[in-house]
């Protein structure tokens, strides 16, 4: 299975001796890998239908090529060094994974919201991932390399001051801890930052209304609703029994504190859909699930097929036998708060999945809209996040002790993110590459 991540807070012996050993270069296997090949290993047990769009979507940059490829760079940050300290880690942690969205309490708040890849591991490996995508999405909107760099400074460094605060921290105040969004606007170096924070909040709280998401997801037909058919991105499936559909939706709510189980059941379950998201996930099972109560009183769920995490191979298999609760669980864990409805359920066939409300107001950062200056305010508030999601593992002063106070750390880190950028570009003209040969069908491709 590989190698077993140690205990969360467990130190290795090297310490701060290795910090500059295992974050300044870049490994790949002894044997040469093939990204592409991994690629393609990622896609067993996907929809062969849906396979060609995610290809698609991984084409259009080195940025989301890297996107849909963390199980290439697990298999790339199992065979570094690493630091012997585990805690909770995202799996996939890039910067479009960091973002605003609604707590059940209606506020806003900043935080890591994709957890499908969620498993205890080195801390730093979400580190690495992080720092490196600040890099790859700097070259994407034709920053400066200086621009990415300096950002993924800034979140070493801010991730290492937030690191030790909480690191003399009581545990419990850790896990209490949030960031609303108004000071993340309040925090942006610029004017103009803060002003287009403010705008992006007040455009997503009406894009993400109830009324506004039921006009343009669903309809009313004989007198039932629906969702409506906009394929390839939103269809239905014709032999999807409801019966089965209930099933899981029933042992799903078994998932659910009482009150939330209870509040669903004034709900009945009106239809059931495909929809196509993301980059990483595209070919596993996205769907959507329309709930419908008194005075066409709509909700909308997304459900999510849960599958092995990439990092399972390297550091041995989740302690819990159904993926969607592993990402329930891991969500719980890291994320300040998280969605009212989150809870994992079992399919037809066995197939594992997990369930959370449609964009509750969820914001992500805008690479296009970026700036030098926006880019390291985004990072400096991504480290802050992520070491508190990382402490309420308990392992604050294993972490904040390893990293020390010295430029060291996030020094060897920026140089490891700008390495792994140039790998990422190598891999990229790669996978490219086998794209225009067939080899890794596109949309283009199979319709021509």
């Amino acid at each position: 299975m590989g190698k077993k991540a140690a205990p969360a807070g467990k130190k290795d012996k090297s310490s701060r001796e290795g910090i500059t050993k295992q974050t300044s270069g870049v490994k790949t296997s002894k044997s040469k890998r093939d990204p592409v090949a991994i690629i393609e290993q990622t896609n067993a047990g996907r929809d062969q239908q849906l396979i060609p769009i995610r290809h698609s979507r991984m084409l259009v940059s080195p940025f989301t090529f890297y996107r849909g490829a963390a199980a290439i760079m697990a298999n790339d940050l199992a065979v570094e060094e690493d630091s012997g300290i585990t805690v909770q880690c995202c799996g996939d942690c890039h910067i479009l994974n960091f973002g605003a969205f609604a707590t059940p309490e209606r506020n806003i708040i900043v935080d890591f919201n994709d957890f499908d890849e969620t498993h205890p591991a080195p801390f730093e490996w979400d580190l690495k991932r992080l720092a490196a995508s600040l890099v790859i999405a700097a070259n994407s909107v034709a920053l400066s390399a200086k621009a990415g760099e300096k950002a993924a400074f800034e979140l070493a460094r801010s991730y290492q001051r937030e690191m030790a605060i909480h690191a003399k921290q009581r545990l419990m105040d850790v896990w209490f801890s949030k960031l609303d969004f108004q000071t993340y606007i309040d925090s942006a170096s610029k004017k103009e930052d803060r002003e287009r924070g403010k705008k992006l909040l007040a455009k997503e709280l009406i894009k993400s209304s109830p009324e506004v998401l039921h006009q343009k997801l669903t309809e009313k037909k004989a007198g039932s609703w629906q969702f409506k058919e906009m394929p390839p991105l939103l269809y239905h499936v014709q032999d999807i029994e409801m019966k089965n559909v209930r099933k899981s939706f029933d042992l799903y709510l078994q998932t659910l504190s009482a009150d939330r189980a209870g509040l669903l059941r004034h709900f009945e379950i009106a239809d059931i859909a495909r929809k196509v998201v993301g980059t990483g996930s595209v070919g596993t099972y996205c769907g959507v699930l329309l709930l419908v109560g008194k005075n066409d009183d709509l909700l909308i769920l997304q459900v999510k097929e849960s599958r092995q995490s990439v990092f399972e191979r390297y550091l041995g298999a989740s302690e819990f036998e159904n993926h969607g609760q592993r990402v329930v669980i891991g969500q719980r864990i890291m994320q300040s708060a998280s969605d009212m409805f989150l809870g994992w359920t079992e399919g037809k066939q066995g197939r594992q999945f997990y369930l959370r409300q449609l964009r509750d107001v969820k914001m992500s950062p805008n690479p296009a809209m970026w700036s030098k200056s926006t880019i390291s305010d985004i990072a400096r508030v991504a480290g802050k996040v992520l070491a508190r999601a990382h402490a309420k593992s308990g392992a604050a002063s294993a972490v904040s002790e390893y990293l020390g106070t010295s430029e060291k750390f996030a020094t060897s880190l920026t140089k490891y993110a700008q390495l792994y950028a140039e790998q990422t570009h190598t891999d990229y003209q790669l996978f490219a590459e086998a794209c225009r040969s067939g080899r890794i069908p596109t949309e283009a491709s199979t319709v021509g």
